[in-house]
């Protein structure tokens, strides 16, 4: 009895000994493995995985520090455990898609087992690179509405699949947050890069830059009024609309000019006058309206008009100088009154000398077409009659080497006498008559003025001495 108590104690040994072996020297298993995926930035097929994120779902429940995993590009390399791959960490593909192999091994007892998933580098949306985004600046700001969605189609270049969204900054664009709506106003002046972010179905994006940029207007100048003098008193007549287009160019190249019957037409650039250098009014005065647009940008501005006006029975003439009172508003804002271009007081359609140089108005038709209106001897885009450089206005030669220059100007106007003027006054009037600065002339040659802050426009220059008074016109650009 005592001797089979013995041998059972010793078959309960052996069989815990062997569930301890068992345990220790225990099947490894390879569980499966999720394929990894990547976005493929560059659209190359390959891109870095690192395999080592697949370790606990491979080992499952077992305890990693009882077991090598391990990373192969063959079934056969896994099985034998030869040819690692040594930086699974950085592991960069070679085939797309691509299987990788597994090996579990125990490293105790050496039992090993292999498993296996798919490498793929996904491609990218395949996006264009959109060219600008410009629109015009209507009040000179600087900021103006996009319509950015405008850019969708040429980004996307015909892929429906594809979700565009834009934004301020490259973090929002890679986050997918803070979606920027159409329209949208730039919150940097004149030029701002947005970033557009795309989206495919498989989810991978593509980050473009856009640039938006807000195209200032044509510097578009106040045009001149046109009479022509028939003698036939019918109110009709052929007028050379573009005689206008230097002026309203202010003698510098920046378009095309359009000329139009009706205010919504320049304002909408449509139906422009066809033949605008032989036009036959079909109203006696009749206004034209003008459109400047830039051969740069294709921005334009409508904001000008000019009256053209030809001999009739009833046409007022209330200053008797040849010129109708709708040719004396200059600045063409319907009211006669604020029109005094030498500033002496009396506005141009009473003023029997326009630009007081002692020559009168209607004497001034130089060219003998009928019209003073197209008189310009010294080609500086002003007629004659409202010009006082072309016959000065006092009995001595105190003004003859006066000279005012640039004209137009940008930032600042010189006033250059030739001879030091003892004392007077230098003034900067508006076309109505307003003072806008004023300096004294204290044995003064040159004055010079900062004309930054005055608005595009006509201007008068008007000097005071003890010998006399001279007023001269220039324009700020």
């Amino acid at each position: 009895m005592g001797f089979i108590l013995s041998i059972m104690k010793k078959c309960i040994f052996t069989i815990a000994l062997f569930a301890s072996t068992a345990t220790i020297f225990g099947q490894a298993v390879a569980n499966p493995a999720s394929d990894l995926a990547l976005c493929d930035i560059d659209n190359d097929g390959t891109e870095v995985f690192d395999l080592t994120v697949t370790v606990p779902e491979i080992l499952g429940t077992q305890d990693p520090n009882n077991f090598i995993v391990e990373y192969f590009e063959t079934l056969s390399d896994a099985i034998a455990g030869d040819d690692e791959i040594l930086s699974p960490q950085s592991f960069a593909n070679v085939a797309n898609p691509q299987t990788i192999y597994v090996r579990v091994e125990n490293s105790t007892n050496g039992d090993f087992d292999t498993t296996q998933f798919e490498l793929m580098a996904i491609s990218v949306p395949a996006v264009v690179t959109p060219t600008p985004l410009e629109v015009c600046d209507d009040d000179g700001d600087g900021f103006a509405a996009f319509d950015l969605s405008s850019k969708d189609a040429e980004i996307v270049n015909g892929d429906p699949s594809l979700g565009v969204f834009y934004h301020e900054t490259l973090l929002d664009a890679q986050s997918g947050v803070n979606a920027l709506l159409s329209p949208y106003v730039n919150i940097i002046a004149f030029t701002q890069t947005v970033f557009v972010r795309v989206e495919g179905l498989n989810g991978c994006i593509t980050i473009v830059e856009l640039t938006l940029i807000v195209n200032g207007l044509p510097d578009v100048q106040q045009p001149n009024n046109i009479f022509i003098n028939e003698g036939d008193g019918d109110g009709v007549a052929v007028f050379d609309l573009k005689v206008n287009d230097n002026v309203i160019q202010g003698g510098v190249p920046q378009g095309e000019v359009f000329y139009f019957t009706a205010l919504l037409d320049a304002i909408a650039l449509t139906n422009p006058i066809e033949t605008p250098e032989a036009f036959v009014n079909t109203e006696n005065p009749q206004t034209i309206y003008v459109a400047l647009q830039s051969s740069e940008t294709g921005c334009y501005d409508a904001s000008q008009s000019f009256v053209i006006a030809t001999d009739e029975v009833d046409t007022p003439d209330s200053d008797n100088d040849g010129l109708p009172d709708a040719i004396e508003d200059v600045n063409n804002n319907g009211d006669l009154t604020d029109d005094d271009t030498d500033s002496d007081g009396t506005p141009n359609f009473q003023d029997e000398d326009d630009d007081g140089d002692g020559t009168r108005t209607a004497d001034e038709d130089y060219n003998n077409s009928g019209s003073p209106t197209d008189d310009d001897t010294n080609a500086n885009r002003v007629p004659d009659y409202l010009d006082d450089s072309v016959v000065l206005g006092i009995a001595d030669d105190t003004f003859s080497s006066l000279s005012v220059f640039p004209n137009p100007s940008a930032t600042h106007l010189n006033v250059s006498f030739g001879s030091i003027l003892e004392e007077g006054t230098i003034e900067i009037l508006s076309t109505n008559g307003t003072l806008l600065q004023q300096h004294s002339l204290q044995n003064s040659v040159r004055v010079r003025f900062n004309t930054t802050q005055l608005a595009s426009g006509i201007y008068f220059i008007r000097i005071a001495t003890n010998s006399g008074s001279i007023t001269k016109k220039f324009i700020k650009k």
